[in-house]
């Protein structure tokens, strides 16, 4: 049995069973643009530690998606660690099913990356980020990013569907997601967050700029879903024009959170708001935010009320007023 055999027995077997829809998604591109490549040829059985090792250090010095750019020829470190374990957490199975005695990816240890801390965008950054948003045609996209705490992915997988104008909310999927320029869906949850009237305003105007289309936020050139990198360099474009260079496009969602924090909102309704699976792990990640005794209290673990969600939406239009 090759280890490409193994992992498409493992990928069924165990990944597809354990892993959220979108983890198992992910799993499936490292395994076909990284391992399947590298590694998958060699015989289960006789598959090395040296062998492993030169399959990540040639992934981390010419692992890029560009590797005829001198800029992008190699991974990162991130998503090294991912790769590794990974590659790892199959073969820990292989040897529980009796395939092999020792597992060669042990021999390297990627270490955890130090967290990095958010950046929070001051009242005068997010003016000056807006404005150039605006003045660049992607206000839309940007401001419900920062107004709604949103990951990129879930931003770039939104439809028009999703969108209730008369009840100013948003329903979010969890489960969705942009694979190859296409919207995938999955089963699974969904969250629904608050919007203000001029967010929602906002929004109808740009439905008009393309009502055929079922996406919220499309390439104009394909007509297509926004993949991550595009999303990435006109956040880029953004903060270079705006002069705010230390600002990653995660810090829209850590703002987001804080200035909640900040101005009444508690850590029950951001939690909500985030997509958090726990209370507990939003305290932990505001936990120097936590200054105001409605954001430090022990909330009840029931969902945030309508009321209360429309409360917060209208703390958040009030401090980011454009």
């Amino acid at each position: 049995m090759t280890l490409r055999e193994y992992i498409l027995h493992w990928r069924e077997a165990y990944d597809k069973n354990q892993s959220r829809p979108t983890t198992y998604a992910a799993h499936g591109y490292l395994f076909k643009n990284h391992i399947l490549p590298g590694l998958g040829n060699i015989p289960l059985e006789e598959l090395t530690a040296e062998q492993v090792g030169d399959f990540l250090e040639e992934r981390k010095h010419f692992g890029g998606h560009r590797p005829e750019s001198p800029e992008y020829p190699g991974l990162g470190e991130h998503t090294m660690r991912h790769i590794h374990r990974l590659l790892q957490q199959c073969l820990e199975q292989a040897i529980q099913d009796g395939l092999i005695a020792e597992n060669p990816a042990r021999a390297f240890h990627y270490p955890k990356p130090k967290k990095v801390s958010a950046n929070v965008l001051t009242p005068a950054e997010v003016e000056d980020y807006l404005d150039v948003a605006d003045r660049l045609g992607h206000l839309p996209m940007f401001l419900l990013a920062l107004t709604a705490g949103l990951r990129q992915g879930e931003l770039i997988a939104l439809k028009w569907s999703d969108l209730d104008v008369k009840m100013w909310t948003l329903t979010i999927s969890e489960s969705r997601s942009v694979e190859r320029r296409e919207l995938v869906e999955y089963e699974g949850g969904t969250r629904t967050v608050c919007l203000t009237q001029e967010v929602v305003e906002l929004l109808d105007v740009e439905h008009a700029r393309h009502p055929s289309s079922p996406l919220m936020f499309m390439h104009p050139a394909t007509q297509r879903p926004y993949s991550p990198q595009m999303v990435r360099r006109m956040h880029n474009e953004i903060v270079k024009e705006a002069g705010l260079d230390h600002i990653r496009f995660a810090d829209l969602r850590h703002t987001c959170a804080v200035l909640a924090l900040q101005n009444g909102m508690d850590t029950k309704e951001v939690s909500q708001m985030l997509g958090h699976f726990r209370t507990s792990m939003t305290r932990q990640n505001y936990a120097p935010y936590l200054t105001c005794p409605a954001a430090k209290s022990e909330n009840n673990p029931n969902e945030a009320s309508q009321e209360e969600l429309r409360q917060a939406a209208d703390i958040l239009g009030n401090l980011l007023k454009f």
